[in-house]
């Protein structure tokens, strides 16, 4: 069985916020961006007196996309090692997302179940919410 999953929206940050809380990233995500800065690899804008041209804007927001990404990545991983602390968080934010009740996220079989961890983490609106984040770091 193939689950299919809405569209993130503003209001589902309340659930992912709690359970992002409980996987206990936050060093993680800052060791992720003060690495990027000491590399040189973030320019702060506040530094410029010049409007940023088209290119470094490019650069920027590119730059930005991949700590996003590495952000997204160390919570996947974070995620998987900690299941057991968000199991009940994640199997109910699958179920508001699926439209299904939490019984049926519990009964999915492994692979259909890792099968929505996957695609939960390479939805689009994650994707920009972590960008975002990285954006502001």
């Amino acid at each position: 069985m193939t689950l299919e999953m809405r569209e993130l929206k503003g209001d589902d940050l309340f659930t992912l916020l709690p359970i992002i809380g409980k996987l206990d990233i936050k060093d993680d995500f800052v060791k992720i961006f003060e690495e990027n800065a000491e590399s040189g690899k973030v320019v702060p804008m506040d530094h410029k007196k010049k409007e940023p041209t088209k290119a470094e804007l490019a650069k920027q927001e590119a730059e930005a996309e991949k700590r996003g990404m590495e952000a997204m990545a160390g919570l996947l991983q974070k995620t998987l090692l900690n299941i057991g602390k968000i199991k009940t968080d994640i199997n109910s934010l699958f179920a508001d997302l699926t439209g299904k009740n939490v019984k049926d996220i519990q009964d999915l079989g492994l692979k259909e179940y890792t099968g929505l961890l996957i695609a939960f983490f390479k939805k689009e609106e994650l994707k920009d919410f972590f960008s975002s984040i990285a954006s502001l770091l």
